[in-house]
Parts: structure tokens; C-alpha cells; sequence
């Protein structure tokens, strides 16, 4: 069976760390399992937490959980995922949030598409037609409309959904296309595709479930405003 590593950023998550390490602790093998992979392990990346995060993860005990506690400083949610897919072990890596907005059963998908259709990245998407967002509220998912047609207009990706934290490749691929990241925060994503495409990868949009997670800190206006300013010059520096 095919190994996975699971890479999970964080950043100031101590109120939904049990619920994830519940996860873990539970469905996660059987459901990454049910995807045809076995998950060997799961790098969850602590991104210079306030709170409680370091503590928790390093009193967490379980067999497979990896905490990635070197980050003293915040560097980014790109910079993160970046340092777990450096440090992963499987041959495949699956990128999730700390509060798997997108439910591990959700990876079978990504691997169909994948394995039947030879997509060398497999990206979950709300966008889509099939896709299933539960309790998200009108006006993220207005902003998130804008800011994808936004992101399409500046780069010419066809992804339509960009920023779902639920992506799936293999590990070798993502060391070559993080190995490069010039966005170490929340525009990471478009900048993984971007260099995704440039390198002629087939990229998979696929429709996934995703439960919105009402104590989420992002404050969209604002990052999306930021991430836009991160999306153009990236689109600038990498069509020349």
C-alpha cells in the first residue's frame, strides 16, 4: 500500500487540537486506509504559537503523530506546509487545516483522480459542481467568489478554488515545487499551482465536502486583500 504523510499547519489552535488528536486517534488510519494509502504518519507544524499549541502537540502521545515544534517565530501558513513536506517521510503527502474542514474521507476522491484520471496533483474545490459547503456564511463565500476570479485573472490558473487547505501529490513533486516558495503566507497555494502548471503538471479540481468551521480566526476582507497584493507580484515574477 502506497504511504502517505499528513501535513497539518498550525498556528494558535489549543481550542481545536483535541478534536483533531481525536481524529487521529481514531478514523484517520481507516479512512486514509480507505483511500488506498496507509498514513505512516502526521507532521503537524507548529507556526510560532501564542497559546497552548506547543504544549499540547508535545504532550500529545500517539504513534504516529509527529510534532514539528522548531518554529519559535510566526513565519506563515505557506512556510509551514513547506517545512512538514520537507520533513515527510511517505510517498504521497496530503496538505489538511487543523480543523479538517474537508473530512480525511474526503481523500479517496483526490486519489481517484490521481491514479484513474493521471492527474499528477488532485486539489479538493467548494467551486465545482458536487461540491458540498455546509454552514458557510454568505458573505465568505461572496469574498471567496471575488477573490478566485481575481486570482484566475492575475495568474491564468482554471483552478477554481485555490485556498481549500486539502491538496494531494506526490512528495517528490511538492519538495521541487515548495523548494522555491517565494509566498510563506496564505498565498502559497496559488503560488503552488502556479508552479504546478509552469512545470506542465496535470492539476485535478475536485468537488469535496466542506464544514465550515465557525471559529475560524481568518479575517477574510483583510487577508484577501493582503493575498491578492502576494498573488500579483508572484504572478509577475514567475511569467518572467
Amino acid at each position: 500500500m502506497t504511504s502517505l504523510s499528513l501535513v497539518i499547519p498550525a498556528y494558535n489552535e489549543e481550542a481545536r487540537l483535541p478534536a483533531l488528536l481525536e481524529v487521529l486517534a481514531g478514523s484517520a488510519q481507516h479512512a486514509v486506509a480507505d483511500a488506498g494509502f496507509e498514513l505512516v504518519e502526521t507532521l503537524i507544524v507548529d507556526d510560532g504559537s501564542r497559546d497552548r499549541t506547543r504544549e499540547i502537540l508535545s504532550q500529545a502521545a500517539q504513534p504516529r503523530l509527529r510534532p514539528v515544534l522548531d518554529h519559535r517565530q510566526n513565519r506563515g501558513k505557506g512556510a509551514a506546509v513547506a517545512e512538514g513536506v520537507r520533513l515527510a517521510r511517505g510517498e504521497y503527502v496530503l496538505i489538511a487545516d487543523a480543523d479538517l474542514s474537508t473530512p480525511l474521507e474526503e481523500l479517496g476522491k483526490l486519489a481517484t483522480a490521481m491514479r484513474e484520471e493521471g492527474a499528477d496533483i488532485a486539489v479538493g474545490s467548494r467551486a465545482v459542481p458536487g461540491a458540498v459547503v455546509k454552514r458557510g456564511p454568505a458573505h465568505r463565500k461572496l469574498t471567496g467568489m471575488a477573490f478566485s476570479a481575481t486570482v484566475r485573472a492575475l495568474t491564468g490558473l482554471p483552478v477554481r478554488d485555490t485556498q481549500n487547505g486539502f491538496k494531494a501529490l506526490p512528495t517528490a513533486i511538492a519538495r521541487e515545487l515548495f523548494a522555491q516558495q517565494l509566498c510563506p503566507g496564505f498565498a502559497f497555494d496559488v503560488e503552488l499551482l502556479m508552479r504546478a502548471r509552469l512545470a506542465g503538471l496535470e492539476i485535478a479540481e475536485v468537488p469535496v465536502l466542506y464544514v465550515h468551521d465557525p471559529r475560524s480566526r481568518v479575517r477574510v476582507g483583510p487577508a484577501s486583500v493582503q493575498m491578492l497584493r502576494e498573488v500579483a507580484l508572484l504572478a509577475y515574477r514567475l511569467r518572467r
